[in-house]
C-alpha cells in the first residue's frame, strides 16, 4: 500500500506472511511487487522479515503507470538509504538476493520511456553492484518487435539493451496472455519460453517471477472471468510435476501473487491461505 504507516507495510504483518509462506509452500525466496510505499521502512522490514525467517529478498523499485519518473526516483533513493544505513547497509546484501528496476516497465512505458529508463537501469545497476546486489528487470520478454525480434526468434533491439544492462533474466512467462492458451495447453508456451531465455537471452540466473495463466477482473483486465480454483489447482500441479526439468535447466519459479492483486490470490481475503 502506498500509505508507508498502513499494517501491511509493517514489519509484524510482512513477518506474518513469510513464515506463512514458509510454512503452507515451503519458500524460500520472496519476490516483492509493485511496493506503493517509497520510504526506507518497507525495505528494512523486508531485511528483518527475511532474516527472521531465512528467506532471501528480490526487492522492487516501482513506477508508477503514468510514464512519469518521480515515483522510481522516490523508491530508489529508499533502497540506498538501507543500503547506505549503518544497521541494515551490512546485512542488506546477504538478504537481497537481486534487485528487479521495475516490473515490466518496458510493457509499461514507465520512467519517460524507454531510452530514459535503460540510462537509469544502468546508473540503478552500477550502485547496487557496488553494494554486491545483482539487478535487472522483471518482465515478459515475449514482446514481438520490441523485447524479442518480430517473429520472437530472438532479441529485439530495446531487448539487447536490456540483456546488456542486466545481470539476469527475470522473466514473466504468462501463456493466458499469449493466444489465451488453456490450461492444458500451457505447458507447451511456458517450455517455448524457457528454451528462449537459455538459448536466447542467455543471461544466467533465470527466475519465472510471473506466471499467471488467468485471473480474476480487476482495475486493469476488468472484463477477466475468475476461472475457478480447480483449473489454478491444475496449473500449479503442473508446475510442480516439472520440478526435475526445472532443476535442470536452473531455472526457479514463483507463484504470483501472495496478496492484493487481482481476486485469486494465493492468500484469501480473510488472511488464510
Amino acid at each position: 500500500m502506498e500509505d508507508c504507516n498502513a499494517f501491511s507495510n509493517t514489519y509484524e504483518h510482512i513477518n506474518n506472511d513469510f513464515a506463512a509462506m514458509k510454512r503452507d509452500f515451503g519458500a524460500t525466496m520472496v519476490r516483492v511487487y509493485y511496493p506503493l510505499c517509497t520510504e526506507p521502512s518497507v525495505f528494512e522490514n523486508l531485511i528483518r522479515a527475511g532474516v527472521n525467517n531465512n528467506m532471501a529478498v528480490i526487492p522492487q523499485v516501482w513506477f508508477d503507470f503514468d510514464g512519469g519518473t518521480e515515483t522510481g526516483r522516490r523508491s530508489s533513493e529508499a533502497l540506498y538509504a538501507v543500503m547506505n544505513s549503518t544497521t541494515y547497509g551490512p546485512v542488506a546484501p546477504y538478504v537481497f538476493h537481486s534487485a528487479d528496476f521495475g516490473s515490466e516497465p518496458i510493457g509499461d512505458g514507465v520512467d519517460g520511456g524507454t531510452e530514459h529508463f535503460i540510462a537509469d537501469l544502468k546508473s540503478f545497476k552500477a550502485k547496487m553492484n557496488s553494494y554486491g546486489v545483482p539487478v535487472g528487470i522483471s518482465e515478459d520478454w515475449d514482446r514481438p518487435g520490441i523485447m524479442s525480434n518480430a517473429d520472437g526468434t530472438g532479441l529485439g533491439d530495446i531487448g539487447h539493451q536490456i540483456k546488456q544492462s542486466s545481470d539476469y533474466a527475470h522473466a514473466h512467462i504468462m501463456p493466458f496472455y499469449h493466444n489465451n492458451l488453456t490450461e492444458a495447453e500451457s505447458w507447451r508456451y511456458i517450455a517455448s519460453q524457457l528454451e528462449f531465455l537459455k538459448s536466447t537471452v542467455q543471461l544466467p540466473g533465470v527466475l519465472i517471477t510471473e506466471t499467471q495463466w488467468a485471473w480474476g477482473p480487476n482495475e486493469h483486465s476488468p472484463s477477466r472471468n475468475d476461472v475457478g480454483v480447480s483449473q489454478y489447482t491444475a496449473y500449479w500441479k503442473k508446475y510442480d510435476s516439472e520440478c526435475e526439468t526445472l532443476k535442470k535447466m536452473g531455472i526457479g519459479w514463483f507463484i504470483h501473487t501472495w496478496a492484493n492483486d487481482g481476486t485469486f490470490d494465493m492468500n484469501k481475503d480473510d488472511g488464510g491461505s
